[in-house]
């Protein structure tokens, strides 16, 4: 995985302080952060109304100072039939979740996109990634998405703003669901529009019909040699307790499975800063155990979507020299959950865990005690029931965690990691 970040696109406030910016760009190593371009907000003589913006500019600032490498991924507001202004519209109609829409002329929009980066480049911020399409593929068809990233760039070079604000790379497809990316990415390829197409975005849902984990493979023929993105990732959560585990759970599997499909860049969708959920709490130990590393080989299969709801969860991820162990437990509790290595040595381990209900509590979370049993045995001790756990296995030197037939410290699967 080479970016995981947060999304302010609904939470433009999500790092309105310093203190909220650090716990998710200073306590977690997340490197990417998607704001809104905010269609709306932008009208016809090139002036726009700052305040549908509300603190996002904010919220990069602390970002920024929280940690000065993140990168900017600049993305449609979904806004459903209101998602772009009268004055962008085209006489020709589309859809947006089933309601009719004028599909927005490419000029126009463009010219828009270009007064958002413009209005961007006066607060110096220059975008990283683009991603003119979200969900609203029936009307930016991918015709006009192209025509739309051809306008933008010119424009861009007649008003001669600098390499900075023009060299981004574009997200395409991001649809609904990987079917729909899918099929909008193989649009724009037939409208020859690989150019604005440098990495592939795709949303995939653990509760709702938006195609299955086969489906990813499809993607990544499609996508070819650029990078593949899941730029929203959801967690349900619940206040029963069994129920919430569950959710938490299908929200993991959704991360675990797409990384071995070959994701490498993730962004997690809703707010994250507050402490009260402890599904916040795990999104950011994630981002710690995947960001620069790779699911590996791991005992026990679980589906990506439609696990029962008693099934239990178990995948390791490995970041340099350390192993992280996610076992999510929606049954009784545990007396001792042994844990053995195929190679390799552990050097130490420890453990927390989450539990029942969302709201954090006394109850809801806690540390977990990790016996070691020579190198390559542990013994994860009094696992709570309804409990989501984390173990840090920190791996002997060089060598500890070579790659070999066999060895479960390597992925999933051989990937081709493509530096963008």
């Amino acid at each position: 995985v080479q970016y995981f970040g947060w999304d302010l696109k609904g939470w433009k406030d999500v790092a309105s302080t310093a203190e909220r910016a650090a716990k998710l760009y200073g306590e977690t190593p997340a490197n990417l952060v998607r704001i809104s371009i905010e269609a709306t907000a932008h009208y016809e003589d090139g002036t726009m109304d700052e305040g549908k913006y509300g603190p996002m500019l904010k919220s990069i600032s602390n970002i920024r100072a929280a940690n000065p490498e993140v990168k900017i991924f600049a993305s449609l507001k979904l806004a459903n039939k209101d998602t772009f202004p009268a004055w962008v519209e085209s006489s020709e109609v589309g859809t947006i979740f089933g309601a009719k829409v004028k599909r927005p002329d490419p000029e126009k929009f463009a010219r828009l996109v270009a007064d958002y980066i413009d209005w961007l480049r006066k607060n110096q911020v220059a975008v990283d990634f683009l991603g003119l399409n979200n969900e609203v593929c029936d009307a930016l068809t991918a015709e006009r998405y192209v025509e739309t990233a051809e306008a933008l760039i010119a424009e861009l070079e007649k008003r001669q703003l600098s390499e900075e604000y023009r060299s981004f790379r574009f997200v395409g497809a991001e649809g609904f669901g990987v079917p729909t990316s899918i099929r909008y990415a193989q649009a724009i390829k037939a409208e020859r529009g690989l150019d604005y197409a440098h990495i592939w975005g795709s949303h995939f849902y653990p509760d709702l019909a938006s195609g299955s984990i086969e489906d990813w493979k499809g993607f990544a023929r499609v996508a070819s040699e650029n990078p593949v993105w899941h730029t929203e990732i959801h967690v349900r959560e619940s206040d029963e307790a069994a129920e919430n585990i569950a959710r938490v759970r299908d929200g993991l599997a959704l991360l675990f499975k797409t990384n071995q499909m070959g994701v490498q860049g993730y962004v997690w969708w809703a707010r994250a800063h507050e402490d009260s959920q402890y599904a916040n709490l795990i999104r950011r130990r994630v981002i710690s155990s995947l960001l620069g590393g790779a699911c590996i080989k791991t005992s026990g299969r679980y589906e990506a979507k439609n696990n029962d709801p008693d099934d239990e969860l178990a995948q390791a991820t490995r970041v340099g020299d350390t192993v992280w162990l996610w076992y999510c437990n929606p049954g009784s509790a545990v007396a001792e959950l042994p844990v053995e290595l195929d190679s390799g040595g552990a050097e130490r381990a420890t453990g927390e865990y989450w539990a029942g209900p969302k709201t954090v509590s006394s109850k809801t979370m806690g540390t977990l005690k990790v016996e070691l049993q020579g190198a390559s045995r542990l013994i994860v001790k009094n696992l709570p029931a309804t409990s989501i756990a984390l173990v840090r296995i920190d791996m002997k030197g060089e060598g500890g965690v070579s790659a070999g037939d066999g060895n479960i410290l390597v992925p999933e699967r051989e990937l081709s990691l493509i530096h963008i």
